[in-house]
Order: C-alpha cells, then sequence, then structure tokens
C-alpha cells in the first residue's frame, strides 16, 4: 500500500458501498463515511481550523468521533485525543500544554467539564451519538443527556448526517504523512505521563501489516472497536487498521459481552480486539459461550501483559465450541504507535509477544549501558527502531526523552520494557524496568512472582508491587480471588512461592481483594491499589 495521511487511506474507498462501520443497529458505508467526513471538514474550515491547529477532542467511541478525527487530518490540523472521564483538572492541564485552540467532546460530558471550560480560552463544539441510533435507543439516548442539555448550545453541535448539506470551503488537503498530526497521552517510559507526538507514518504502520498478521488476502472482516480512540492500540489497530484495508469495524461506546455476542451470531464480527481484562470477561459471559464462535476467525490481546493460563482457557473454549479462532499475543506501546510484536496464525511461539512486524528494528540491551547489546535468551532492555516510532515527547527536554542512537546513527525507542530474544527472533517480556529490582545483588522480577502465583486454582489476578521503604523496603502481593477462603489461598501461596522462587523474591505482605480497581479501559489501577 502507497505511503499517504490517514485520511487518504480513507478517501481511497470514497465511492465503495461496502460496510465501513457497524454501531448499534446501524451499519455506515465508506462512501457514506467520506461523506461524513467532508461535511465535517466543511464545518470545522468554517470555524476556522486550519493546518496546524491543536484540537482537542473528548469521546466515546461514535460514529461522529471517527468521523472528526479524519476530517481533522484531511485539514492536517493536530489532534489532541483524550480520555472522556479525564478529571477536570487534568483536562485544563493538558489543553494548556498543548496550546489547543478548540475542544470538540461528546455532547454527555460537558456537564463534567463545562466550569472548567468557561476559564479556558477555547472555542467548544459538540458530537453526538444520537443520530446513528434507533427511536428505542434515541429515547434512552436523551434520558442521558437530560443534565447536560441545558447547557449545550445547539448552535454549536457538530453533525455529519445532514443529507443536503451544501459546501462552501475549498479544502487543500493535507498530503504530509511526516508531519505531525496527533498527540496522544501514555504513561511513558519512565512511568510518567507524557504526551505523545506521533505522526501519520507511524500510526498507519501497523494496518500496513494487518493482512499478513491476519494471513490473509480477504477484506470482508469485521473487527471490534471497543478499545477507546485516545489508547493507541484502540485508534491504530481498532479502528484505521481496519479501514484502510477495506474491511469493517465493529463500534461499540461501551463494553458488552452481550452486544458483541450477537454482533458475532449476525457475523458482523469475526476479529476480536482486547485487552486481557475485557476478553476475560468475555470467557466469563455465558452469552459469549453460547454464541456461534465458529465465526471468529482470531482473536488479538495486547495493552497489557496477558497470563498464559487466561490464554489457554480462551483457546480450550475455542477448541470445544468447534472454533478455528484462537487468541495471539502482542506487544506494543505508545511511543511505537502500539503494536510492534504479534503473534500469527503461521508463526507463534507460546509464552511470547511474537516476532517484531517487518521492518522494525530490535535490540536488547544492558539497561545500565545501552551500547551493550545482549544475547538472545539474556533479559535486558528492549530497544526499537522503525517508521512506527514516536516524535517524541512534547514539552520534554532531550535528556528525557525515549530515544538511543547507536554508532550506526540509528535511533531506538528506549520502551524500559525488559524482556530478551529467543534464537528465533520471539520476544518473551519481564516486566517494566522499574518492577525489576535488585535485592542481595539478585534481579528480582515482580512478573515471576506474579506469573507463579497465578498457577493456583482460585486467582483471578495478580499484581506485585516493591514498597522501597528506606527503614524497610518490601514486596507487596495483592490477590484478586472471587470465591476461595482467604486465609487458605495465603497458605497455598506462600508454599507455592516458596518451592519456586528464591527467598529474596517471597513477598512480605499478601493481600486479598474480591476485585482490583481498575482504570475505564480495564486495566489494573496500581495507585490506587496500594491504598487498599
Amino acid at each position: 500500500m502507497k505511503d499517504q495521511t490517514l485520511y487518504l487511506d480513507i478517501k481511497q474507498y470514497e465511492n465503495d458501498n461496502s460496510t465501513a462501520i457497524y454501531f448499534r443497529n446501524t451499519s455506515i458505508s465508506y462512501a457514506s463515511l467520506n461523506r461524513r467526513i467532508n461535511i465535517m471538514a466543511d464545518k470545522l474550515a468554517n470555524l476556522g481550523v486550519k493546518k496546524d491547529t491543536v484540537v482537542t477532542l473528548l469521546s466515546f467511541n461514535v460514529p461522529d468521533a471517527i468521523v472528526c478525527f479524519y476530517a481533522l487530518n484531511k485539514i492536517g490540523a493536530i489532534t489532541l485525543i483524550i480520555h472522556p472521564e479525564l478529571p477536570t483538572k487534568a483536562f485544563a492541564k493538558k489543553i494548556k500544554e498543548t496550546q489547543s485552540e478548540f475542544v470538540i467532546m461528546i455532547d454527555l460530558r460537558y456537564k463534567t467539564y463545562f466550569e472548567e471550560l468557561k476559564l479556558l480560552d477555547q472555542k467548544t463544539f459538540f458530537i453526538t451519538a444520537y443520530h446513528d441510533l434507533n427511536l428505542i435507543e434515541k429515547a434512552n439516548y436523551k434520558k442521558k443527556l437530560l443534565s447536560s442539555a441545558s447547557l449545550i448550545d445547539t448552535s454549536r453541535l457538530l453533525t455529519s448526517t445532514d443529507k443536503k448539506y451544501h459546501f462552501t470551503k475549498d479544502i487543500v488537503i493535507n498530503e504530509d504523512m511526516d508531519k505531525i498530526s496527533l498527540y496522544l497521552l501514555s504513561g511513558g517510559t519512565t512511568s510518567e505521563e507524557k504526551i505523545v507526538v506521533l505522526d501519520d507514518r507511524a500510526v498507519r504502520y501497523a494496518g500496513n501489516h494487518a493482512m499478513a498478521i491476519l494471513n490473509t488476502s480477504r477484506s470482508n472482516y469485521s473487527m471490534l472497536a471497543v478499545l477507546p480512540i485516545f489508547h493507541g492500540l484502540g485508534l491504530s489497530m481498532g479502528v484505521h487498521a481496519p479501514l484502510m484495508n477495506r474491511c469493517s469495524l465493529y463500534l461499540m461506546m461501551s463494553f458488552s459481552c452481550d452486544e458483541i455476542a450477537d454482533a458475532i451470531n449476525k457475523n458482523k464480527l469475526n476479529i476480536l480486539l482486547g485487552i486481557p481484562y475485557l476478553l476475560q470477561k468475555l470467557v466469563n459471559s455465558s452469552k459469549f459461550k453460547a454464541c456461534k464462535l465458529s465465526n471468529l476467525y482470531m482473536t488479538f490481546m495486547g495493552g497489557d501483559k496477558g497470563k498464559q493460563s487466561f490464554i489457554n482457557e480462551f483457546n480450550t473454549l475455542m477448541k470445544e465450541k468447534h472454533s478455528n479462532n484462537r487468541l495471539y499475543e502482542g506487544y506494543g506501546l505508545t511511543e511505537i504507535a502500539t503494536v510492534g510484536f504479534v503473534n500469527t496464525i503461521k508463526e507463534h511461539k507460546i509464552g511470547s509477544v511474537g516476532r517484531p512486524l517487518s521492518g522494525l528494528k530490535v535490540k536488547i540491551v544492558n539497561p545500565e549501558n545501552r551500547k551493550q547489546v545482549l544475547p538472545p535468551l539474556e533479559d535486558g532492555e528492549i530497544l526499537i527502531a522503525g517508521d512506527s516510532t514516536c516524535l517524541g515527547y512534547l514539552n520534554t527536554e532531550k535528556k528525557k526523552q525515549p530515544f538511543f542512537t547507536d554508532s550506526k546513527k540509528v535511533t531506538y525507542i528506549c520502551t524500559g520494557d525488559i524482556g530478551h530474544l529467543d534464537e528465533d527472533g520471539y520476544l518473551f517480556l519481564k516486566g517494566r524496568m522499574k518492577d525489576v529490582i535488585k535485592i542481595a545483588g539478585y534481579n528480582i522480577f515482580l512478573e515471576d512472582i506474579e506469573a507463579l502465583t497465578m498457577e493456583i486454582p482460585g486467582v483471578v489476578d495478580a499484581i506485585a508491587i516493591y514498597n522501597d521503604n528506606a527503614k524497610h523496603p518490601y514486596i507487596h502481593l495483592y490477590v484478586e480471588n472471587h470465591f476461595n477462603n482467604d486465609k487458605k489461598l495465603k497458605e497455598q501461596i506462600k508454599k507455592h512461592l516458596g518451592e519456586n522462587l528464591l527467598r529474596y523474591s517471597l513477598p512480605e505482605k499478601i493481600s486479598i481483594l474480591p476485585h482490583f480497581p481498575r482504570t475505564p479501559v480495564g486495566k489494573v489501577n496500581r495507585k490506587a491499589l496500594i491504598h487498599f
């Protein structure tokens, strides 16, 4: 596929009537999607959005959020996509840091940010899911909107469904795929929140390799797009990869096992993409287990480290239901537009996160001396180079940028993750550098503690955290358990870990909780966890 911008990837199908987006009971063709993008771009240009204007987009996964994203890309604006439930002070901070001039948000969230927006010099406009819903859903949507309705100036509502829209702007289409086009928030490779700067080349990199990953030339698959668009994996793989390859995406505002099962039964959904927590919820769902799983082709897991026990559980279910679908784990991060490694039908290895995508360069280095490249099977920091890498962190001094340039003048992203390559080039993750601690001269991998704990029946999830207390540092193991007797489970954990780990690796404290606190995308909220 030729090099071009994200918008031009969609424009190439402007006369195609095949389905681009499934949303609730609506299907949107590529021809209709292109028209809606052009309407939105015309409206935005009339409002004063130009090339390199920074626009904040805050929305759930609804059609007009996707439309708005591509419309901004057509103009050449820079889009800051943020979490629709971001705390108000953090919301204001990101707007100031990026010098955003416009805010476009889903109408359902306006009340939350109303007071903060009054203090900010922002031109604020709204998008809605209302016009893409059926009559019953529209009634429910109006109920949800009641608390915000009185605050919303309807003249500021941006819709793209106008059937008789009259275009007024002759927009010069941005064709520069190497210019800054996107800001995404990330934990950063040092676990400090950063604003990652991306161009179109990076975002579309995974999509360029999508059909090879799927081991097919078919374009009539539909991929689940439930991971939010502020999440790099959700945007690059959940949304753009299927659209640039003339596949369909099944767009969801919020995760619903029942809706996913219905879509699978109707053959509207063939490829699942999710983080471990969401996929585990699916497997636990009786409706999912009873649906026509033979309609599924492949399932991909990323965004968080998966447990091998869950992969085995998932694949066993598929075998029992006579489905060829299998779960394949991948690895990436926002700094490389999310996807860098993935297991596939043709090439996969148990315990690994796969081989790198074609064209990416990978090194495993000594984290204390990145010039020292480590041999296969030896753990070190993972470095990645290639067209998918970000342009850096916004407003960040050079020494805190995530880059390392080697003796051959190749610039790598320093991921901050620890792992090794085997002799066949498969990557095996150990965890974050901050999760590797040294006690009595030994490297202790917190991921090893978690993986061993997960082997015990009844353990739903496990997180090991190192408490670096100056007087008395220790490892605290948190366990999510829904059923077992806590006292008995603790004894099982201590026995199992004691039989498999050096005594320096053994957790001093074990806390068993009925449920872990989680972020809105399903990841464990570690900051909240330590207060339990």
